[in-house]
This record gives C-alpha cells, structure tokens and sequence, in this order.
C-alpha cells in the first residue's frame, strides 16, 4: 500500500485577523503609518486564524503544514498552532508545529484550524510631528516659524500714537487678562 500526500489548501484571504492583513497576496502584520522616510510601520504583534479547515474522510490524519514564507527584516519571527475536532464543536487546544519537518502535534480530527502569530522587534524610526516651517501655528503668544515652535517671550502690541507740539505720545492698553506676568516693557523707536 502506497502513502500519498494531498493537499488540502488554507485561504490566507479568508478568516480572523488581528493586527494583521491580507495584502498583495501575502499574510502580515497590519500597517499603521509610514515613517519620515516614507517606510511603513507595522504593528509589533499579530495574529491571523483560519476559518475551519473540513479534513473529512480525505485522508486518515492532518499531517503537515507547507508554507511558503517570507520575511521582511530579520527581526520578523512567527509561529504557527493547529487545533483538531472530531464534531466541529468541541476542540483540542492550539498547538505548535514542529518547524523541523512542519508536522503537526493535534490529534487526528475530521476538522483543523490553523493559527500564525507574527512578532516583530521595534527598531528606531524617525517619526515628524511637524517640521514648523510655515508658521501655521502662530499666534500673539506662540511662534512655528524657522522649524521651532516656542512661546513668544516679547509682544508688540498696536498702539494709538498722538501728535502733541513737538512730542508723540504712544499710548497701549494692557489687558490683565491676557498676560500673567510682564518682567518689563520697552520703547523702540
């Protein structure tokens, strides 16, 4: 009697995704954002469960799992879990593959579902908030120009000027309410 394989295929496009996406034909984790440099960012963790898998009387046990894989980064890592049920009711628990030859180490079943969770080592990437150059930010009391974003430390406020004789006379009004505290007040001309 001859043993043959057959394949049973599992839809990476289909089932539970958790911090992960179907994406180009590929299973990964979820992008968040981009950096500065216009790289994606993902998220550290993920998981992804297959719908359930009828193994029915196809073959006498669910042996393997093939995977075809590849990472991005080599501070990618996954691991990958099976679960079996007789009555696609009542289930064993997840367990790890064996990556040496991709066994599985759920007991036989007539049903099985697949699990991969995904991680990721954060590295350091630039992130810009802003870059405070247009001045979209000011204010009388704040300033976003020249790539800074600082509280102004001296106001020029209008003023009403008068002709008299041979003098000018300035006058301001300094509301209480606007400043908490004014160390000085000076005169340019």
């Amino acid at each position: 009697m001859s043993t043959k394989e057959i394949g049973l295929p599992v839809y990476l496009s289909q089932g539970t995704y958790v911090n992960t996406e179907y994406k180009n034909g590929k299973l990964q984790l979820k992008e968040v954002t981009a950096d500065s440099s216009g790289n994606p960012a993902y998220q550290q963790s993920g998981t992804w469960e297959s719908p359930v898998i009828a193994i029915g009387d196809l073959v006498t046990a669910f042996e393997r799992v093939v995977k075809n894989l590849s990472t991005s980064g080599s501070k990618a890592t996954y691991k990958i879990y099976t679960k079996s049920s007789q009555n696609n009711s009542t289930w064993s628990d997840y367990v790890e593959i064996n990556y040496d030859d991709s066994s599985i180490n759920s007991p036989v079943g007539l049903y099985a579902k697949i699990k991969i969770e995904f991680f990721t080592t954060p590295s350091p990437t630039m992130f810009t908030l802003d870059d405070f150059t247009d001045g979209k930010y000011d204010s009388d009391y704040i300033d976003s120009s020249n790539g800074l974003l600082r509280l102004r430390r001296n106001s020029n406020l209008p003023t009403d000027t008068s002709v008299y004789g041979n003098g000018v006379l300035f006058v301001t009004h300094i509301q209480s309410s606007k400043y908490r505290k004014i160390y000085s007040l000076r005169i340019k001309n």
